[in-house]
């Protein structure tokens, strides 16, 4: 069972004795599970856009821009930070 059945499962459980057993229900929740997952998905585009971020903050850390330090969780927060900010625009 993957991990979409287990969770429409959860959330639409078979109830005993009913002839009804609710699979359109779980049948829509797992076409939905699978295209947020697709959309969450990361591209090429993406991977290349992390790495322009990755580069951009690396030179504000040597020119003292930045007020974190290289490879801390501060350090990936900012770059999640900015990359879940241009992924919105």
């Amino acid at each position: 069972m993957s991990k979409a059945e287990e969770k429409a499962l959860k959330i639409y459980p078979a109830e005993r004795g009913h002839m009804h057993d609710r699979p359109y229900q779980r049948e829509g929740f797992i076409v939905g599970y699978h295209q947020a997952e697709k959309d969450n998905e990361l591209t090429w585009e993406d991977m290349r856009e992390l790495y322009i971020i990755f580069a951009e903050v690396d030179t504000e850390i040597e020119l003292c821009k930045a007020d974190i330090t290289a490879e801390t969780i501060g350090y990936y927060q900012e770059v999640l930070k900015r990359f879940k900010e241009r992924k919105e625009k």
